[in-house]
């Protein structure tokens, strides 16, 4: 089971996201921030083209067109279906900086039924008590 922020838990995403439905034109890269407690920030981000996982990887993207920020606890939260990606935005929890109209074009993935399980299995294969690594 990998860790989550970690290399492995970017295999398993990448893995998953390769098998997600094709969608001409749905294209973006997110770069996501997330802040624990502490201050410590952690960083990643995917690239998705054409619907489907192209690229993900630790640290900062050159070029994201959008920006997600986050608290480490709320991220958990959204990663495990705690908490949906889009009550937390609504409520304040998760600041987006960059192209949201790019962003809203990426929601059908998000509310997809492969999306959804690509979601759960991510959190069935990743331990999310340990970070990085």
């Amino acid at each position: 089971m990998a860790a989550w922020l970690s290399e492995g838990w970017i295999a398993d995403t990448l893995e998953l996201g390769a098998v997600m439905p094709y969608q001409a034109g749905v294209s973006a890269t997110l770069q996501y921030f997330l802040t624990d407690t502490h201050g410590t920030e952690y960083a990643y981000y995917w690239t998705i083209r054409d619907g489907q996982l192209a690229a993900a990887g630790l640290g900062e993207h050159v070029a994201p067109d959008v920006e997600l920020s986050v608290s480490l606890e709320d991220a958990r939260s959204m990663q495990t279906g705690l908490t949906d990606a889009t009550s937390a935005f609504m409520e304040g929890k998760l600041r987006v900086d960059g192209d949201l109209d790019l962003l809203m074009t990426l929601l059908p993935i998000t509310g997809s039924n492969e999306y959804q399980e690509l979601e759960r299995e991510l959190a069935r294969r990743t331990d999310f008590d340990r970070i990085g690594s």
